[in-house]
């Protein structure tokens, strides 16, 4: 007989696989270990510095540090004023007698011989020469038109003619004939170009009444002068050399003419202008910037002084010759001639070899400012 199976015996669960667990390998061990160790180390830094920070800044930094700071600075005040205005006068007497100081000596400057040229150099520009008008000779009415505006004319081309009535002297029997009429031609004052011409047919004009201009194809140049500069023209000069940048080779630009201000600008602190003409030769535009160079005259063998050792600048001038006693510096009155901006000419009042001051008392010194002085002057 088969043997019974037991019904009731327990069923065993299906076995279920393991998780899959990998073993730290030494390698990975150790870098936990050192992860640790770093997180640690940065635990106990930071637990010092709270600590600390509790604590305060400490005695040292609050009391010992600031008072020596201040021992210090007292002494170092104490020593400069000892050396400044009470030096040892028994050291220097040892010394030979020398004090320690400063010496402030002003610098002088003998009259010497030399030559000079009176050079004076201003910037201007290039400009057209003014319109000439065109006026009516005659009263009366536009009879004809010949020109246009912008038309190119010639000096005596005639532009328009005027009709002119004259009234017929009555009869014995009071009778008044009918009035006779000429015709008269305006013409062109000068060559260029009309501008500014407007008539009309039948328009009425008087005698002077300006018709239009004519724009001559030539040009100038034009440049303010300043006070110094006309005071250095001694003798206005009838010509002017002229570079212009970028243009051509420096050229002679003649008729110079000086004109003072007058009117509004007379009023107003206007300069005075300088205007030459530019040769037809020349080819050059409006507007271009020009440099002026005009020469007014130059002396050899003449007593020269710096101008930074004179008073005045024209005609008459002061110079100042060093005391004796160590006073204050005596005035000379001094004739002066030409001047190149530099240095200028002694006519009278000094001689050969007397020496001077070099720089008027009170003056700026031109040396002062390496960016700005003149080399030649101070010998840089």
């Amino acid at each position: 007989m088969p043997e019974q199976q037991d019904q009731t015996a327990q069923i065993d669960a299906p076995e279920l696989p393991a998780a899959p667990q990998h073993a730290a390998t030494p390698r990975e061990a150790r870098r936990a270990a050192q992860r640790q160790a770093r997180l640690e180390q940065v635990e106990r830094t930071q637990l010092r510095k709270a600590e600390k920070a509790a604590r305060g800044p400490g005695a040292w930094r609050t009391w010992v540090l600031p008072v020596l700071k201040l021992i210090v600075a007292v002494a170092i005040a104490i020593a400069l004023v000892k050396l400044a205005f009470f030096p040892d006068q028994q050291a220097a007497v040892d010394d030979g007698g020398l004090l320690p100081g400063a010496s402030f000596e002003q610098p002088l400057i003998g009259v010497e011989r030399g030559s000079i040229e009176n050079a004076v150099s201003i910037d201007g520009a290039v400009a057209p020469v003014d319109a000439v008008p065109v006026r009516s000779t005659r009263a009366g009415t536009v009879a004809r038109v010949v020109a246009v505006d912008g038309a190119q004319v010639a000096a005596g081309d005639v532009l328009y003619t005027v009709r002119v009535e004259t009234p017929a002297v009555p009869s014995a029997d009071g009778t008044i004939g009918a009035p006779t009429a000429r015709t008269f031609e305006i013409a062109s004052p000068a060559a260029g170009t009309l501008t500014d011409f407007a008539l009309l047919v039948g328009q009425t004009v008087d005698i002077a009444t300006e018709t239009g201009k004519v724009q001559p194809p030539a040009h100038l140049i034009r440049a303010s002068v300043g006070a110094a500069e006309q005071y250095r023209l001694t003798t206005q000069p009838e010509a002017a050399t002229i570079t212009i940048d970028g243009g051509p080779a420096p050229f002679e630009c003649t008729g110079v003419r000086i004109a003072q201000p007058t009117g509004e600008a007379a009023t107003t602190g206007g300069t005075a202008t300088l205007t030459c003409a530019v040769p037809a030769e020349v080819r050059v535009f409006v507007g271009l910037a020009a440099k002026v160079q005009l020469t007014a005259g130059a002396a050899a063998d003449v007593l020269l002084l710096p101008t930074t050792a004179v008073l005045g600048s024209a005609d008459t001038g002061i110079a100042f010759r060093p005391s004796a006693t160590g006073g204050d510096p005596e005035e000379v009155p001094i004739e002066l001639g030409l001047s190149d901006g530099t240095m200028v000419e002694v006519r009278a009042g000094l001689a050969e070899g007397d020496e001077v001051l070099q720089f008027v008392p009170g003056a700026a010194d031109p040396c002062a400012d390496p960016m700005t002085a003149d080399p030649m002057l101070c010998g840089f």
